[in-house]
């Protein structure tokens, strides 16, 4: 129906945001990507537009997916470069040098839902997505792939009230200030998990990270917030992590369709993963990697 770059266009879109993160994964100039996504909408029968800085799509999709469907068969078995994302917290620690034959994403995900779609629907080709949101093992769709588990923390400016508690932080401590909690069903698992011990009751609207209005609100209202070990380490400077240990395991998975979970792109993938991963288990006990087990 549309030619590869065509299509890509409309897809980096969804995924990327910007025009100016398209054109530095496609090398195409502003006006030829404006130009390929009316294209796709003419040839769909589809309209897109954007609602609270993302790109939605209007009309039946069913034609489409399956344009993505055939355009993801080919990037796969002409090993062509292939697009992998993760969340916030994970990306920088994964993402922190190009993966040869990846496209790599923002990894600015706050939230399953949507990168899980996307995934679904041969937009994304990869995703490392975190545990225990992760899909489970009967998913009919996608097959998860366990890179790492690591301890969750809560964490809050070095100047919260909570640090100047002279014995031993109980909970009763922290639920007396409020902790940020994303949009409902952002992680339902975890969401569940938090709000059971009476934590996750300061909302925010916010889907694709941002500090100032994530980490950065624990300054300004004394919240606490959740963090893995990475976003504790590779984030703001400003924030400590309190000495209160919770019962949540939680972790990073990979996560791809199952039609695919055995090509050697995905298995050089989970391979590279876990090399990179090695140094940060090197220097925090925490992190239990796991082996690639081809």
């Amino acid at each position: 129906m549309v030619e590869i770059h065509t299509l890509a266009c409309l897809d980096y879109l969804m995924w990327l945001r910007t025009g100016d993160e398209v054109a530095k994964r496609t090398g195409l100039n502003q006006s030829t990507i404006s130009r390929n996504l009316h294209k796709c909408c003419e040839a769909f029968f589809l309209n897109v537009k954007k609602v609270n800085n993302e790109y939605v799509i209007t009309g039946n999709t069913d034609l489409i997916n399956l344009e993505r469907n055939v355009h993801q068969h080919h990037r796969w078995k002409s090993y062509r470069p292939l697009r992998v994302d993760a969340m916030f917290w994970s990306g920088r620690a994964y993402f922190s040098a190009p993966i040869e034959d990846y496209v790599l994403g923002n990894h600015d995900f706050m939230h399953v839902a949507q990168p899980l779609a996307m995934l679904r629907d041969g937009v994304l080709d990869a995703l490392i997505a975190p545990f225990p949101d992760c899909p489970a093992a009967d998913d009919s769709t996608l097959a998860s792939f366990p890179l790492a588990y690591f301890p969750c923390y809560l964490i809050t400016v070095e100047s919260h009230p909570l640090f100047s508690i002279n014995r031993e932080l109980t909970l009763e401590d922290i639920v007396a200030y409020p902790s940020l909690a994303l949009p409902e069903g952002a992680f339902p698992i975890f969401e569940d998990y938090a709000k059971s011990l009476g934590l996750w009751n300061s909302p925010s609207s916010i889907f694709r990270y941002e500090m100032e209005k994530w980490e950065g609100r624990n300054e300004k209202e004394l919240t606490t917030s959740f963090a893995s070990i990475f976003g504790a380490n590779l984030h703001n400077p400003t924030q400590k992590v309190l000495p209160y240990k919770l019962d949540m395991k939680c972790g990073d998975f990979l996560v791809v369709k199952k039609e695919f979970a055995n090509h050697p792109l995905c298995q050089n993938l989970r391979q590279v993963l876990h090399d990179r991963l090695k140094p940060w288990a090197e220097q925090y006990s925490e992190i239990r990697l796991c082996p690639p087990g081809f």
